[in-house]
């Protein structure tokens, strides 16, 4: 199985944060024994960057793109013209970083594992939490 990531899940799990729910820490325990796949959005590791560098949370940042650059259970899915293009017809959506998200989610048929209300509510992909 193939799932997308949102920024804080992402986190949550990497920091062993309380926050995530059980259903997404499932997902990601499946992930690390080897069973499904995380694709990590670039714009999710841009945000990472800029949330890990205020100080929020104990994860290195290096320590992130090691392990998408040495797992084969996680992987990334650059910012392109496939996902700008479908990024236009998410209007449901306001925030530009969730749109890049969904779409990428969208354009690979996976589960995106996300808290976020507006994205669930959306309806554009399914959702784990």
């Amino acid at each position: 199985m193939v799932y997308v990531t949102d920024t804080h899940p992402f986190l949550w799990y990497l920091a062993e944060d309380k926050r995530l729910s059980k259903a997404a820490k499932v997902v990601f325990d499946s992930v690390e024994a080897g069973n499904a796949t995380i694709i990590v959005p670039t714009i999710v590791l841009a945000e990472s960057l800029h949330i890990l560098e205020k100080g929020r949370f104990s994860v290195k940042f290096m320590d992130i793109v090691r392990k998408i650059d040495e797992g084969w259970n996680y992987s990334a899915i650059p910012l392109d013209v496939r996902v700008i293009k479908r990024i236009e017809e998410l209007t449901k959506l306001s925030e530009l970083h969730d749109r890049i998200i969904v779409a990428s989610a969208d354009i690979l048929g996976a589960e995106l594992i996300t808290k976020d209300a507006a994205i669930k509510q959306s309806g554009y992909v399914r959702t784990v939490w």
